[in-house]
């Protein structure tokens, strides 16, 4: 199974905020978004954790392919130590293959249809919009790639199927 992990930026009124988003990449279900105020190896072991505890409730506890980009937070010991906890680690481009759009393409869309629109000024507020955005994104906007079904309708679909295996 594969989960792709990427932090985009935010320049608010009370300083900088990255959003760390954990996805799954077959469901396209956001796992987790988690903001912080600055990139670090812990804040994205923090960050992939989170999503892949989503996973483990769910009963979902197959190994993990865990794709990020070149970052030293996603390069790092720590980072690299926490996936082999759950998989494996690959470095991903946007433009290969099977590589990151479509987690990059998830950023875009927090940004564009979310965040942009709302125009947070602090961390506080960035972090409740990006709470709200999980759940918008996950149960009400429906996903062409899936058939213009419901990430978190197909995630639960496959949580489903491992349980009757």
């Amino acid at each position: 199974r594969r989960v792709q992990i990427d932090a985009t930026r935010f320049a608010l009124r009370d300083g900088i905020s990255w959003a760390y988003i954990v996805l799954d990449v077959e469901t396209r279900a956001v796992l987790n978004v988690y903001v912080v105020r600055s990139l670090s190896a812990s804040s994205a072991v923090t960050a992939l954790r989170g999503g892949v505890e989503k996973l483990k409730k769910l009963g979902i506890e197959e190994s993990l392919v865990v794709m990020s980009d070149g970052g030293s937070d996603f390069t790092s010991h720590e980072f690299k130590a926490a996936c082999e906890e759950v998989g494996t680690w690959v470095r991903a481009k946007v433009s290969q293959l099977g590589g990151m759009c479509i987690l990059e393409r998830v950023n875009r869309t927090l940004k564009y249809e979310f965040i942009f629109r709302e125009e947070p000024q602090t961390k506080a507020e960035l972090s409740a919009l990006c709470a709200e955005f999980r759940t918008w994104y996950n149960i009400v906007r429906p996903h062409s790639a899936l058939g213009y079904g419901y990430p978190w309708a197909k995630l639960l679909e496959v949580a489903e199927s491992l349980k009757a295996a």
